[in-house]
C-alpha cells in the first residue's frame, strides 16, 4: 500500500498495541503518557485533508482512564475485562457486513489472522503509522 485511500473509512486501531509499539522511550515512559502522546499524534492525522472524511475507533485493553482530547472523528473504547481483540474484531465482522468500509490496525498477527478469517481488512500499526506521517509531512510543506 502506498498510500491511505480517501475515501472514508472507519479505522478500528489497536490502542494498547498501537501506542506501546511506537512510544516506548528508553527513559520508560508510563503507559498513560504513552497512550496521550499517540491521541495527539492521532488527533493531528484525522485532521489531514486525505483522513479527513474517516473516523477512527481507538480500543484500549482495561479499565477507563483519560485519554488525551484528540478530535471529534475520534472515539476511545476501554474493554475493562473483555479482551480488545474480540472488540476489534466483533466491530470490524459488523461493520464489513453492513457495507462500512472498516480496517482493523494492529501489529498483533493473531488478531490480524482472526480478522482476515472473518473477512475483515487489516493493516499493521507500522504500515498506517508510515503513511499518516507522509500525509502529516505533506501538509505541512
Amino acid at each position: 500500500m502506498k498510500k491511505l485511500s480517501t475515501k472514508p473509512t472507519v479505522y478500528l486501531l489497536d490502542g494498547s498495541n498501537f501506542s506501546m509499539r511506537f512510544w516506548d522511550k528508553a527513559g520508560g515512559d508510563s503507559r498513560d503518557e504513552l497512550e496521550r502522546e499517540f491521541m495527539r499524534w492521532l488527533g493531528d492525522i484525522s485532521r489531514t485533508e486525505a483522513l479527513r472524511p474517516s473516523c477512527f475507533r481507538v480500543v484500549f485493553d482495561g479499565p477507563y482512564r483519560r485519554a488525551a482530547a484528540a478530535g471529534p472523528a475520534i472515539t476511545v473504547y476501554y474493554t475493562d475485562s473483555e479482551p480488545a481483540d474480540d472488540m476489534l474484531v466483533e466491530r470490524g465482522y459488523f461493520m464489513q457486513n453492513e457495507g462500512i468500509r472498516a480496517i482493523i490496525v494492529t501489529s498483533d498477527n493473531g488478531l490480524r489472522d482472526r480478522a482476515a478469517a472473518e473477512g475483515v481488512k487489516t493493516m499493521t500499526c507500522e504500515t498506517f503509522q508510515s503513511l499518516a506521517d507522509s500525509e502529516l509531512r505533506k501538509e505541512t510543506r
